[in-house]
């Protein structure tokens, strides 16, 4: 077992989980330079799996994932949504699911995150949303209206913008 993917993967969730090393170390009792130990991969975290789990709200198992193969660390893995966030804010910490998105997506925008077509309208594929970019008059974007996903033209300003559309993905089934 290669303990470096293991400890990235505690980093990862760590921060997705908005915790410093400390206070993770505090809730499974070890110190935060064991913490710093495991995610270097310098130290086995294999008899505290459970107890990172517990704290991190995730399966184990997630943990053990090789993510070297799938490259969840590289460049053209970017969060992705297939529920709407209760409070209604696409904050790429709110995730734990990548897409492999093109190259040239990340290229576009390095803020840029998937959503699932079903939250949206139903249809199968993904939409490519920035947040950042900026929006001009009769570009599409994301909004949020009623609880619910919408695409629509910009027009004018919105209070319940989510992002530029920059592209969409269409699978057949």
């Amino acid at each position: 077992m290669n303990n470096k993917y293991v400890g990235e993967n505690i980093r990862t969730f760590r921060i997705r989980k908005k915790l410093t090393q400390r206070e993770l170390g505090d809730k499974i009792g070890k110190t935060w330079e064991m913490i710093s130990r495991y995610e270097t991969g310098k130290s086995s975290p294999m008899n505290q799996l459970n107890k990172l789990a517990d704290v991190l709200d995730i399966d184990a198992t997630d943990l053990l994932r090789d993510n070297g193969s799938q490259d969840v660390y590289s460049s053209n893995r970017i969060p992705f949504f297939n529920t709407i966030p209760e409070d209604g804010i696409f904050d790429r910490a709110k995730t734990y699911v990548f897409y492999p998105a093109p190259d040239w997506i990340k290229e576009m925008d390095r803020s840029v995150f998937a959503v699932e077509m079903k939250i949206v309208d139903g249809s199968n594929g993904c939409i490519f949303v920035s947040p950042e970019a900026e929006i001009k008059r009769g570009d599409k974007v994301l909004i949020i209206n009623n609880g619910n996903l919408e695409i629509e033209v910009f027009q004018r300003e919105s209070v319940n913008l989510i992002g530029k559309v920059l592209a969409q993905e269409v699978r057949f089934v």
